[in-house]
């Protein structure tokens, strides 16, 4: 006597043998972005190549500093929470403009629109944009998205906020 299962498990049966059946794909095969170490500064500067000028050179202390250009607009590239020069914690996109008159109100608007940035005035009343990135767990993909991000910011921080303070 053949015996069946009842339609419902049989459903349920061929689901599982076909799972089973399936081939796993591990994350390295589905192609996982490779990770950037941290301390691989040549890596993290050859990336901001990509987007225009970058040079490696550093701060007093002797945390590394990339300085770079991206579309005619100056910034840095800090490395944070470093220890010994080395195993920096997060990378600080920097840019400060030599424009006086620019309100506070205008940053807060800036800033209330801007999940990613952070803006502010210095104490001498220089406008200042920041993105903050990471360094942990740092991959390609991630870097790039900064880059990308950054790249709009030096952008729109300028038409929004600093030629608005000029009219």
């Amino acid at each position: 006597m053949l015996f069946r299962l009842p339609r419902p498990l049989r459903a349920i049966s061929f689901w599982a043998a076909l799972l089973l059946a399936s081939p796993v794909v591990s994350a390295s095969a589905q192609g996982t972005p490779p990770q950037i170490d941290r301390n691989d500064f040549e890596a993290i500067l050859e990336i901001a190549r990509g987007y225009g000028e970058a040079d490696l050179t550093s701060i007093e202390n002797g945390d590394p500093v990339i300085v770079g250009d991206i579309n005619g607009t100056a910034y840095q590239l800090f490395f944070l929470e470093c220890e010994d020069n080395r195993d920096c914690g997060v990378l600080d996109f920097y840019a400060i403009w030599d424009q006086r008159n620019v309100a506070l109100e205008l940053v807060n608007i800036w800033n209330g629109s801007q999940p990613f940035n952070k803006s502010y005035l210095t104490p001498e009343g220089l406008p200042v944009v920041e993105l903050n990135v990471s360094a942990i767990d740092l991959t390609r993909t991630r870097l790039t998205d900064a880059f990308d991000r950054w790249t709009i910011t030096l952008a729109a921080f300028p038409r929004e906020v600093l030629d608005v303070a000029s009219q």
